[in-house]
């Protein structure tokens, strides 16, 4: 299924629009989701497209990671030896909890490096303090990811 990305498109306005609105729900996200701190929308190829007012230098460390670690978990092999796209990639530790969801192929950074025809894929990067119920936090991206949807060419359908 895709959507009609003519408002995203169009102009440099309608895309700092979208990631205005992109922005708006990252932020909401960390305030309305028990024990999340942070989130941020990167690309695939891991760089920083969109947070929840996070400080850059944090954000740009962070995409880059959690960038390679998305990419990484696609091309581990599943029980029968093939490759499958990512849901959810989980991280615990002692101070946190790390999460990484493909979240769809957005047409609102085609101003940005790592574009391929105006197109970015993006990743939905979590993290949430170490006593945060990891299903719950899981469930509620699975929510936003949804949100994203007019916001993507190809959405990623949640759980």
């Amino acid at each position: 299924m895709t959507h009609d990305t003519t408002h995203l498109v169009g102009s440099a306005s309608g895309n700092q629009d979208a990631r205005n609105q992109l922005g708006g729900l990252l932020t909401e996200f960390v305030a309305s989701v028990r024990s999340v701190t942070h989130a941020l929308l990167i690309s695939r190829d891991g760089l920083s497209l969109v947070d929840s007012q996070i400080h850059k230098d944090f954000a740009d460390k962070w995409a880059a990671t959690l960038g390679t670690l998305a990419s990484l978990c696609e091309s581990i092999p599943g029980p029968d030896g093939g490759s499958m796209g990512l849901k959810l990639a989980v991280i615990e530790r002692e101070d946190a909890w790390i999460f990484a969801a493909i979240a769809g192929t957005s047409a609102a950074f085609r101003d940005r490096p790592g574009s391929d025809r105006g197109l970015v894929d993006t990743v939905l990067a979590v993290i949430a303090e170490p006593e945060a119920d990891a299903g719950t936090v899981g469930y509620e991206m699975g929510l936003l990811i949804d949100q994203f949807a007019p916001y993507m060419v190809e959405p990623v359908r949640s759980v």
